[in-house]
């Protein structure tokens, strides 16, 4: 299977998310903000990554071009349940435009990760 990073400030989000993929038979490594992410991208062979876009340190907005930056064709994940300010603005739709090959709303249910790790790894 393949090995996939999550990168969110949440410790309960990034374990359920962890459980659900290593059942699926994932390695999995996790990153508590976006510095953390880019440190572990460079000592690991990661095919995927889900990236939050709101934590401290280094927002996903920041991360996720630097991942792709760092490691040419690993597929990101945007991941977030708010907006931008209360502005209305959907920081989703700007994750992609950054290179995010997709984005995925905040709250999730277990089949939705899996059929989106599934899709993307058949690609």
């Amino acid at each position: 299977m393949a090995h996939i990073l999550v990168v969110d400030d949440e410790a309960s989000q990034r374990d359920v998310m962890r459980r659900l993929l290593e059942h699926d038979g994932h390695d999995v490594t996790l990153a508590a903000d976006g510095l953390e992410g880019l440190n572990l991208v460079g000592a690991h062979p990661f095919e995927l990554a889900f990236v939050d876009l709101y934590m401290p340190r280094m927002d996903g907005l920041e991360t996720i071009p630097k991942l792709i930056r760092q490691v040419p064709g690993l597929k990101v994940v945007a991941m977030s349940g708010g907006v931008f300010g209360g502005k209305g603005v959907d920081l989703l739709r700007v994750a992609e435009e950054a290179g995010a090959v997709r984005a995925l709303e905040k709250p999730f249910g277990a089949k939705e990760l899996t059929d989106l790790v599934n899709e993307l790894l058949a690609r």
